[in-house]
Formats: C-alpha cells, structure tokens, sequence
C-alpha cells in the first residue's frame, strides 16, 4: 500500500479522509473495521461536481476502486453509530497527489 491511516472513533464520532484525484485516475483501498462497525459514504466533489460512489451501514470493512468521475476530492466520511469504540484502518494505492484528513 501506498499510504495508511488508523484512527478510532468513539461513539457518535465522525472522521473524514479524501484522496485528490484527476479524472479517470484509479486508486484501489482497503477499509479495516476493528472494534465494531461504522456507517460510511465513500463520495467525491470538486467545483460544482459531486457524486457518491457507495454507501454502507454497520460496515465491519470493504475493499474496492475508485475511478475519479472529476478532478477533486475523493474518499470517506466515517461515523461509529455502535457503543464502543472502532479503529478504522484505510489502505490506498493508485494514482492521486494527496491522502489527507478532511475533518
């Protein structure tokens, strides 16, 4: 993997974390979920673009790929809707400028 984040959310905590991206740029991600379950929005906006890739509720991890629609921000918004703490871990690799924490 190119780049990795850990964190942990407490109940009712939300993070966020995006990938700047080109259009038709690829990056491929792994979603570690420990500790419980999160809801996310896997989405991307840029300029007047927006789209949402997927979505999932009492998600305990995902694989997948993102093929940026637009130039801009692309990635995660995370909440812990459970009642004990999750540590999410996310993997990338593939073609963007910038993994940062969007919160």
């Amino acid at each position: 993997w190119r780049d990795e984040t850990t964190f942990t959310l407490a109940p009712g905590e939300s993070a966020e974390w995006k990938l700047v991206m080109e259009k038709g740029q690829k990056v491929e991600f792994q979603m570690l979920v420990d500790g419980g379950r999160v809801n996310f929005d896997l989405h991307g906006h840029g300029g007047v673009n927006s789209v949402t890739y997927e979505k999932g509720r009492g998600s305990t991890g995902s694989e997948g790929e993102i093929v940026a629609t637009f130039d801009g921000e692309h990635g995660w918004f995370w909440r812990n809707r459970d009642g004990e703490d999750v540590t999410v871990t996310i993997q990338v690799r593939g073609e963007y400028s910038e993994f940062k924490d969007a919160s």
